[in-house]
C-alpha cells in the first residue's frame, strides 16, 4: 500500500498561512503566539478579489485557537501591508517570550 500522502500548507518567511472563511491564521500553532488576518472589505477587479479593509491581531495561543488575548491590533489597506507588519509583531513578541 502507497505511504499516505503529507498535506502541504501554503507558508510565508517559514511559517504556515491557513484561510478559513475570511480570516488567516499565520504562525505555527505550537507557539505562544498567533496573527490572524481578518479581511474586512473586498474589492472586485476582473475576476479577482483584492482586499481592501484588513484587522490584524496579535493573539495569545495558549487557549482555545484563535479565541485568545488579543495584545496587539490595527487595521491596513490591503493584506501585502498587514502582513508585513503583523509578521514584525509576531517576531518581536516571539523573540521576547
Amino acid at each position: 500500500m502507497a505511504a499516505a500522502k503529507k498535506k502541504k500548507c501554503l507558508m510565508y518567511k517559514g511559517k504556515p498561512l491557513i484561510k478559513c472563511g475570511n480570516k488567516i491564521y499565520y504562525g505555527n500553532l505550537e507557539d505562544k503566539y498567533i496573527l490572524v488576518l481578518d479581511i474586512v472589505e473586498t474589492k472586485d477587479m476582473k475576476d479577482v478579489k483584492f482586499s481592501t479593509k484588513v484587522k490584524i491581531q496579535l493573539m495569545d495561543n495558549t487557549g482555545d485557537f484563535g479565541k485568545g488575548q488579543v495584545y496587539r491590533k490595527a487595521e491596513r489597506g490591503n493584506l501585502y501591508k498587514a502582513i508585513d507588519i503583523g509578521e514584525w509583531w509576531l517576531q518581536d513578541a516571539l523573540q521576547m517570550e
